[in-house]
Order: structure tokens, then C-alpha cells, then sequence
């Protein structure tokens, strides 16, 4: 049998990301309302906003979260799942 290598290393990677309270829940409410901010996030998920910053980071270099910009009177920066965040969690729920 082969395996693909990379492959494996890029889902490890992914499931590292979450292999984390605070990341996995920063993820699933971003799911559940995507084009949150930071501070409505750092809300949600009862976090300090420099942990929260370093646990988006995570979620970002693993490309399972991305920064978007929406207008509600002024430009917000709002997080979202990336495709790839989205299949995951699919992958994870099946």
C-alpha cells in the first residue's frame, strides 16, 4: 500500500491545530457565526485578547481561518472558515 505522505503531514497538521480547548472552540463559534469580530469572539470564547490572538494565529497558519473585511459603517475585520476549515469540519462531523 502507498500512502501520501503529504497528504498525511497536511491533515496532521490541520488536526493539530485543533488539538486544543480554547482553538477547537475559537473554531467551532466561527463556524457558527462567521464574520464575527475579534472582540465579539474574544466575548464568546471568555479570552484574554492576546491569547485569543495567538490562538487565531494558529488557526490561521493552519489555513482553517481567515481575516475578511465587511462594512458596517466602517470597515470591520471579521473571521471566517476558509474552504479547507470547512471540509474539516465536515470530515470531522461524518
Amino acid at each position: 500500500m502507498t500512502y501520501n505522505r503529504a497528504a498525511m503531514l497536511r491533515k496532521l497538521r490541520l488536526l493539530s491545530a485543533l488539538d486544543n480547548k480554547r482553538r477547537l472552540k475559537t473554531y467551532l463559534v466561527i463556524e457558527g457565526s462567521p464574520g464575527i469580530s475579534f472582540n465579539d469572539l474574544a466575548r464568546k470564547v471568555h479570552a484574554e485578547r492576546g491569547l485569543l490572538a495567538y490562538h487565531l494565529g494558529v488557526l490561521k497558519a493552519a489555513e482553517l481561518v481567515k481575516v475578511t473585511h465587511e462594512r458596517r459603517g466602517r470597515e470591520t475585520p471579521g473571521y471566517c472558515l476558509t474552504k479547507e476549515g470547512y471540509k474539516l469540519l465536515k470530515g470531522l462531523s461524518s
